[in-house]
């Protein structure tokens, strides 16, 4: 047994999840390696923690709730308002401002198979979610004559998609070294008794 698979299978038993290795030896080389790759991902201890915080019930009695600070933009005056937008506006050429994406879902509810960024909403332009929020960022960036980062999140299910779809379209026309992807943390599913789920493939 290589010094790999020793160190897994001794995390594993720490947390109780030695099941997640039962069909092991049945993988061919290359499942071996995904599945002991995506077990060494495994935050196995915020797992643990957040299954004992779900599980506890809160003493709302020792809880202060206060309201955050804010302002009413209708009581601002001109200056005021002014003052904000400059601000603003100065953090955006600073390059202090960045638009982030949540992009890691799929259409399915839309009908529509790919990620959910790439589906087109039936416009007489016939451009998709991402191209509608591009050009957003296209306009700022010619207003305040400053490249804005754009990050899209994605997950593991439509990375390689989000990125194909975006290098088909040019970007839409955005810097491409702009724009950064980056994939969605997972943590497992959990059965009742606080194991692991593991695929129905491997059951059959």
């Amino acid at each position: 047994m290589d010094k790999r698979l020793t160190e897994i299978k001794k995390k594993l038993e720490k947390y109780g999840q030695e099941h997640l290795l039962m069909f092991y030896d049945k993988m061919n080389l290359e499942e071996q390696k995904q599945l002991l790759n995506k077990i060494e991902n495994i935050d196995f201890e915020l797992m643990e923690n957040l299954y004992k915080n779900a599980n506890q019930v809160p003493d709302l009695k020792k809880e202060i709730i206060e309201p955050v600070e804010y302002v009413e933009k209708a009581k601002l005056t001109s200056a005021e308002k002014n003052m904000f937008e400059q601000k603003g506006i100065e953090a955006i050429r600073k390059g202090k401002y960045a638009v982030v994406t949540m992009a890691g879902g799929q259409g399915t509810r839309l009908g529509h198979k790919g990620p959910k960024g790439t589906y087109d909403l039936g416009l007489d332009s016939q451009k998709s979610i991402f191209e509608l929020l591009c050009e957003g960022i296209k306009k700022a960036m010619f207003k305040y004559e400053t490249i804005i980062p754009w990050y899209i999140m994605t997950s593991e299910e439509n990375n390689n998609q989000t990125i194909q779809f975006f290098e088909e379209h040019n970007y839409f026309g955005y810097p491409k070294e702009a724009v950064h992807f980056f994939k969605q943390g997972q943590l497992p599913m959990l059965d009742l008794e606080r194991k692991n789920i593991v695929k129905r493939k491997w059951w059959n």
